[in-house]
């Protein structure tokens, strides 16, 4: 029986070698965008950047190996400036739409927003001078720029807003609207007609 456990102690480390070999590479990743964005408060030195506002810290991976998966990281800074306490932290996008949000990935205590407007973490508690944890989600969507906000107590809320010119990486949904499907698919099933008619009107 030694002669045979040997062999058998062998190749079961073997197997448990490639198992984490091939773990580590499913679960690889590369960073492809990364920066810091404004919430600028809404009641007080917004749009412009002031003592009050937030900046965001952003990170988005795409996965290197297997089915393409993006992984959005956000972490909240709130400047030892501010007077107020960042509660709930929320990014804006179709969270509905097909792939847009992979479903058991929202970080800690984040849901689906209401109305499936996106992700909503809350309570964050980010004090001034401190900043949050990690916030995240993964989506088969890659990125384009998008709107943040935060909520809290005075001097909050906070939003990247058009105006402050600062905006968050947020997946993007490539699925076109019904009624855009219904116009396109419309307007190849008029070309035909259309054709017919000019060939008669040129006739005549």
């Amino acid at each position: 029986m030694t002669n045979n456990a040997k062999p058998i102690v062998a190749l079961l480390s073997g197997a448990f070698l490639l198992c984490g070999v091939l773990c580590q590479t499913t679960q690889a990743q590369s960073l492809i965008e990364s920066g810091t964005a404004t919430l600028a408060d809404l009641n007080g030195t917004g749009p412009a950047t002031g003592p009050d506002d937030l900046t965001v810290t952003y990170k988005v991976y795409e996965s290197t190996s297997g089915p393409t998966v993006y992984t959005y990281d956000y972490i909240i800074n709130n400047p030892s400036t501010d007077t107020g306490l960042a509660e709930s932290f929320s990014v804006g996008f179709n969270s509905a739409a097909s792939g847009a949000l992979i479903g058991g990935t929202i970080s800690g205590n984040g849901a689906v927003s209401p109305g499936n407007i996106g992700v909503i973490w809350s309570p964050t508690f980010v004090s001034a001078g401190n900043s949050s944890t990690t916030l995240s989600f993964q989506s088969d969507d890659s990125w384009v720029l998008g709107l943040a906000n935060a909520n809290g107590t005075t001097p909050g809320p906070w939003a990247s807003t058009a105006l402050s010119t600062s905006e968050v990486p947020v997946p993007q949904t490539a699925v076109p609207e019904p009624s855009t499907t219904a116009l396109l698919v419309g307007c190849l099933l008029l070309l035909p007609f259309r054709s017919t008619i000019l060939r008669r009107s040129w006739k005549e």
